[in-house]
């Protein structure tokens, strides 16, 4: 084993190589309380808000889908007032009728707070058994019933939006087949890395920075010794890193491509359905199948409906497609969508299919869709900026 490769097994097992050794005395910070009540957690929440970071040079993405080095991909594209807009997504390409299986790890995150508090002695653990527990039982990966059909949310999604350009028989697909579950890694956070803060009723969240979380998932990916068609999914119970949910592309060392999604999990029982269980899992997975390697680019556009005096510009040129119903100021217009399985009620939110950003009139998706899975959500294309 390399000296590099020891250095880095140290930081995993050994946390006061992760997190530093204690909070600094000229900056003390306080265990924050400020969520009063359900609105002021609600706004807490909406304000993290989705991001999606790194992003591949489609000239790389192109080699890689002609090289077959990672997870199945195709390439199309769209064009609006004579430009033309190309994509890559994951699966085969619709019209071969091949199903694509994709596969997965998902790696459960114990994120440790310690240190927090006006006198430093706050120390909280957040378990995410119960967040896996409820993702490997969700539609992601479970089949259920849709309004196009009985199957997994991602390939429901996927064959609305290519109903009409896939193969004659309908047999193209794009599942997730049964996840593999790593073991639990723990992460230790202070507060020079992350904040603690409380609800009325004493519940505790977690946020932590975003390039914090980005460093732990890479040193982390680097011992997992993953396939490159497997995509790795990081999930929190309770906690947030500057953002409810990510996902990220980037090369590494052997002409590959790394993606992977970290998404929190909150219990549906202390927010609000818009915030609730699998809502940010389902959110970035779909962006991940729509945008896998954050190089799509489409034209800029309002956050719908535009009858609602508070839209504004998107301002993001990615085919983002959790963003338009999910990530900006009017995303109250559009609840979440329950899906029952075996008993537990999942919240998944609403997304729009890729023709909504193409300008398409009518939209060539199934039954003329811009979105899912509630369809009659949405029932014109994208108004663009300016």
């Amino acid at each position: 084993m390399s000296l590099r490769k020891i250095l880095l097994l140290a930081c995993l097992l050994v946390p006061s190589a992760l997190i530093q050794a204690g909070p600094q005395p000229e900056r003390p910070i306080k265990l924050v309380q400020h969520h009063a009540d359900s609105k002021a957690l609600a706004s807490h929440l909406r304000n993290l808000g989705f991001k999606s970071r790194g992003g591949v040079d489609k000239a790389i993405t192109d080699r890689d889908e002609a090289e077959n080095r990672s997870f199945p991909h195709f390439s199309s594209s769209f064009s609006v007032g004579g430009t033309t807009y190309p994509f890559t997504m994951v699966g085969y390409a619709p019209k071969s009728g091949r199903a694509a299986s994709i596969k997965s790890v998902i790696v459960p995150l114990r994120m440790n707070f310690n240190y927090f508090g006006a006198n430093y002695d706050v120390n909280h653990s957040f378990d995410p058994a119960p967040a896996v527990a409820n993702i490997v039982g969700s539609p992601m990966y479970v089949p259920a019933h849709f309004p196009n059909g009985f199957g997994q949310f991602g390939d429901q999604l996927q064959r609305a939006a290519f109903w009409n350009q896939m193969d004659h028989n309908h047999d193209w697909h794009l599942r997730m087949a049964t996840p593999v579950v790593a073991k639990t890694v723990d992460i230790y956070v202070t507060p020079e890395t992350g904040s603690l803060q409380q609800d009325a009723d004493g519940n505790y969240f977690g946020d932590v920075l975003i390039d914090f979380m980005d460093a732990q998932v890479q040193t982390i990916l680097q011992f997992l010794n993953l396939d490159a068609d497997t995509l790795p999914i990081f999930v929190t119970d309770g906690v947030t890193a500057e953002a409810l949910g990510y996902h990220t592309a980037y090369p590494v060392a052997g002409n590959n491509l790394q993606t992977y999604i970290f998404t929190s999990w909150l219990d549906p029982s202390i927010v609000s359905p818009l915030f609730a269980d699998v809502s940010t899992f389902n959110h970035e997975l779909a962006e991940w199948m729509n945008d896998p390697f954050v190089n799509n680019i489409v034209p800029t556009w309002y956050f719908p409906p535009q009858n609602d005096p508070a839209t504004v510009c998107g301002g993001n040129p990615f085919l983002e497609v959790g963003d338009p119903q999910g990530n900006g100021p009017t995303y109250a217009d559009f609840p979440t969508a329950t899906v029952t399985l075996h008993g537990v009620t999942y919240h998944l939110q609403q997304v729009v299919l890729w023709q909504w950003f193409a300008d398409e009139v009518p939209s060539s998706a199934y039954g003329g869709w811009y979105t899912f899975p509630v369809p009659s959500a949405l029932t014109a294309p994208a108004v663009y900026c300016q």
